[in-house]
């Protein structure tokens, strides 16, 4: 749990990947040794794997992290996460449908459901992406994935007074957000899918 703490709040842009990824991965290899059986343990592996771009070995942890435990809605969410960052966005969104509908009122809903919104616009599906990132929104209203995936869909989508609108909010969630923090701390496989990205926020007025 410590490690998957410390990579969702880099990846929020909350805090720095460089001084988080090193401590995450002792905190999860150590969880590994003492039980290497826990999904939980696997599942924060994956999780810095995914944060450190070693996307193929982070999709295996978290199928591991399945095989342990197949009703682990955290990492069907994280799974379908890198699923999204390796340009499968199909499997994506199955795997966050799946996590909502294992654990419907999850605290983590609004997390699955901006990986579902994520993978749609991968996808180039721009309203449903809208739709999803909006209801994740609703449910968590400070949630900076979610924010960033409105302002690309509606940018992409030539919603722009939405994407301006999006993009003031995700600057109030994350201050730091940039087209250069975007091109250096989110890793993407394939690189149509981070210049798919960042021309989205070039719609929307990001510099």
């Amino acid at each position: 749990m410590l490690a998957t703490s410390h990579l969702f709040g880099a990846h929020m842009g909350w805090a720095d990947i460089t001084t988080a990824a090193p401590v995450a991965e002792r905190a999860a290899l150590a969880a590994i040794r003492s039980d290497s059986q826990d999904p939980w343990a696997h599942n924060a592996l994956a999780s810095v794997y995914f944060s450190t771009r070693r996307l193929d070995n982070s999709l295996a942890e978290f199928e591991l992290a399945l095989q342990l435990n197949p009703n682990f809605s955290l990492a069907h969410g994280y799974y379908g996460l890198a699923l999204t960052y390796c340009g499968r966005w199909q499997e994506a969104s199955k795997a966050a449908q799946h996590a909502l509908r294992l654990s419907p009122r999850d605290p983590f809903s609004a997390i699955y459901l901006g990986v579902a919104a994520y993978a749609q616009f991968v996808g180039k599906n721009y309203h449903d992406a809208i739709g999803l990132s909006r209801e994740a929104i609703r449910q968590r209203s400070d949630f900076v994935g979610a924010y960033r995936v409105l302002t690309v869909a509606a940018g992409m989508a030539g919603q722009i007074e939405v994407a301006a609108a999006a993009l003031k909010e995700l600057r109030r969630a994350q201050p730091n957000i940039s087209l250069a923090w975007i091109a250096n701390q989110l890793p993407w496989k394939l690189d149509s899918d981070r210049e798919h990205y960042l021309e989205a926020f070039r719609r929307a007025g990001l510099d």
